[in-house]
């Protein structure tokens, strides 16, 4: 059984729509048009068809990862997952995967001092958590260390931790330096360095934080609650903030008197 291609059709971008004798109508890329040769040898059997349905899904998939490619830099297991959801085959998935290499769309070093960069300069991840996220993307560490530690991440930490302890006003500076230590580790920064960024810096005094809190708390709870329910649940709060139990018995005596 032959089909007969009767008029071709310019489609979005570069591709045509075919359609046959039967009523078959398809799409193909002018790539798989030419390398058929199918403007003057129009007639094709179902193998032949098959054969360029194929190839035109390849290059489907070959274009589609070019322009997944150029909205940002992609990673190779990234480019495979996107290949998959497209229900491309798995040898042509590495077909594509060599072309995209080959074709210079894929450079593994590109991307990995691209992606370190813009967590760099654009995001607060310590190196521990871009370590982790690069490896789970499937680099090897030794790949990228060189340049991952090439930058200065001391001072990047100091930057964050300046800015943390600006805009936290409300924790005792124990609970504010825990606080800080476990979420810079969360954020993928190392203990020690973070400790000893921490012993550098000059905190507000308790008391003075623990008075501001006390005013701000006792005028917000007193709306609601009286007597010794409010110092109940003024102390409550205040302990929870990570402030001495005898400087808010303190705190509360002064404010009373």
């Amino acid at each position: 059984m032959s089909m007969l291609i009767e008029k071709f059709k310019k489609d979005k971008s570069n591709t045509y729509k075919l359609y046959f004798d039967d009523d078959t109508v398809i799409s193909l890329y002018d790539d798989v048009i030419v390398e058929y040769n199918l403007l003057v040898n129009r007639e094709m059997d179902l193998k032949r068809f098959d054969e360029i349905t194929n190839y035109n899904t390849f290059l489907d998939g070959y274009y589609k990862s070019i322009k997944y490619i150029n909205k940002r830099l992609r990673s190779e297991k990234e480019i495979e997952v996107f290949l998959k959801k497209l229900n491309i085959k798995n040898n042509d998935i590495k077909k594509i995967i060599k072309m995209l290499y080959k074709d210079g769309y894929l450079n593994n070093e590109n991307y990995v001092k691209a992606y370190i960069n813009d967590k760099y300069n654009l995001s607060n991840d310590g190196p521990n958590k871009i370590i982790k996220e690069l490896v789970n993307l499937g680099y090897d560490i030794n790949d990228f260390s060189e340049y991952l530690f090439s930058l200065n991440w001391s001072e990047k930490l100091n930057k964050i931790v300046d800015k943390k302890i600006k805009i936290t006003h409300n924790l005792s500076n124990t609970m504010l330096k825990n606080k800080l230590l476990n979420d810079l580790i969360k954020l993928g920064y190392e203990k020690d360095d973070i400790i000893s960024i921490l012993d550098m810096k000059q905190l507000g005094d308790d008391t003075d934080i623990l008075k501001k809190e006390y005013i701000k708390i006792k005028n917000k709870y007193s709306k609601k609650y009286k007597n010794e329910e409010l110092d109940y649940k003024i102390n409550k709060y205040l302990y929870s903030k990570g402030f001495n139990i005898d400087d808010i018995k303190m705190v509360m005596y002064e404010n009373k008197i």
